[in-house]
């Protein structure tokens, strides 16, 4: 599958792919892709893997929504 032009390989170095859902939940708002981009590759790391279970397109979007504003995730 091709990628979007405008989507960056925003995954960190030596991970699985960031799931494209995952992916276009952090680009609707360029603040979101702004701060991912500002992660250490640790919390880069963790924020794709707190992801693995969510399915639709709601629970992406609130994860990355969560995950910006600072609250715990589970």
């Amino acid at each position: 599958m091709e990628k979007h032009p405008r989507q960056p390989d925003i995954r960190p170095e030596g991970t699985a792919p960031m799931p494209e859902a995952l992916g276009a939940a952090l680009m609707e708002a360029d603040a979101t892709l702004g701060k991912f981009s500002r992660l250490t590759e640790e919390e880069k790391r963790a924020f794709i893997g707190g992801a693995e279970n969510l399915h639709t397109g709601y629970e992406l979007r609130s994860y990355v929504r969560s995950f910006f504003r600072g609250e715990a995730l589970l």
